[in-house]
């Protein structure tokens, strides 16, 4: 390697670690309140609940045709505690409690996201277009 390549490799590993940083410490500038958060729960593609993430315990028993979960809702974030499916990775996934934080289960197709319902309409990471 040539001290050209060497000044290529640090450009993009500088480039890539800017683009990550500044993703980071926008992800820590949301603003909101404990207790203001909430779980969407959905199933299959579909909306199966929302929960508002509360200091107090509450257990979400799943059972659909893909499998059996429980997820525990405590200390204002949510974490599956149960999950029948071959691979438990969604247990490994541990507590989520900030908005755009993710539980995904693939063999019993649910996904739990945190999110803000307050946050206003005209933010950068609304949905623009699908094509």
């Amino acid at each position: 390697m040539k001290r050209g390549d060497f000044i290529i490799i640090l450009l993009v590993l500088l480039a890539a670690g800017s683009i990550y940083g500044v993703k980071w410490f926008n992800s820590l500038n949301d603003h909101y309140k404990q207790g203001d958060l909430m779980a969407l729960i959905t199933v299959d593609g579909k909306e199966y609940k929302t929960v508002p993430l509360t200091k107090e315990e509450q257990i979400i028993d799943i059972k659909t045709q893909f499998g059996h979960n429980t997820l525990k809702v405590f200390d204002y974030g949510i974490q599956m505690t149960y999950s029948d499916a071959p691979l438990r990775i969604a247990l490994e996934m541990g507590f989520i409690s900030r908005p755009r934080q993710q539980i995904i289960c693939i063999p019993a197709r649910i996904m739990v996201e945190v999110f803000n319902p307050n946050k206003s309409s005209g933010d950068e990471d609304e949905l623009d277009a699908i094509i």
